[in-house]
């Protein structure tokens, strides 16, 4: 007599958690608005990216990203809406790479080495930035130096550079013309401010970082 044997299916994920920095200094009222608009933004996004996400533990949050190219740009969105709100608040991420199983019953159930993988990289960081785990030798080589430089850009942009980043990297139209026409903006005020904020060394990262993670998985 045979007994049949389930086939689990897992496919490659990126799994970003995260956690405001400086939580506690927070007055309850504004660290509940904080967390409205990161949870506004993230199902904004959902539009246009797959991933399921949950809020936890007051000032937490994961993602489960179906298409792992996509996740160091959804860091970067989270934390520029974040810095650029008000209040603006820094924020600390691990982006981690891995097979899982389809996450059902919602991520904060969810369980596998990717997870655990993502929420020990996170724990490792001492305060705002992003870190990205790979669990392979040549692609964590290629990725860990350059994000540091990367969120250590990030993390230098004053509040109006990040909304006017972010506008950009939203943006379906990236002209400057469009992006001006949105904030309220005059054109040449935006292309300064993205000129001052470099803004093509941080979509040159998030390109390589898209190339990168594609080619390897």
């Amino acid at each position: 007599m045979s007994s049949a044997t389930r086939v689990i299916t897992t496919t490659t994920i990126a799994v970003i958690t995260g956690d405001l920095v400086g939580s506690q200094q927070l007055p309850a009222a504004e660290l509940q608005h904080v967390m409205q608009r990161l949870q506004q933004t993230l199902e904004a996004l959902q539009n246009d990216f797959q991933f399921d996400f949950d809020l936890y533990r007051g000032d937490s949050f994961q993602l489960a990203v179906q298409q792992p190219q996509d996740a160091a740009l959804l860091a970067s969105i989270v934390q520029l809406s974040l810095a650029s709100g008000a209040p603006s608040v820094a924020v600390r991420q691990c982006i981690a790479l891995g097979e899982s199983a389809p996450v059902q019953g919602g991520v904060k159930v969810a369980a596998g080495e990717v997870f655990t993988r993502s929420g020990h990289g996170l724990d490792s960081l001492k305060g705002a930035g992003l870190l990205v785990q790979t669990g392979r030798t040549l692609i964590q080589h290629q990725l860990t130096l350059v994000t540091k430089y990367f969120a250590s850009h990030l993390a230098r942009l004053t509040v109006t550079q990040s909304a006017v980043v972010l506008a950009y990297l939203l943006a379906d139209d990236k002209s400057h013309e469009q992006i001006a026409l949105q904030l309220g903006k005059t054109r040449s005020n935006v292309t300064r401010i993205l000129n001052a904020s470099q803004y093509h060394l941080i979509t040159e990262y998030l390109t390589y970082y898209a190339e990168l993670v594609e080619k390897e998985y």
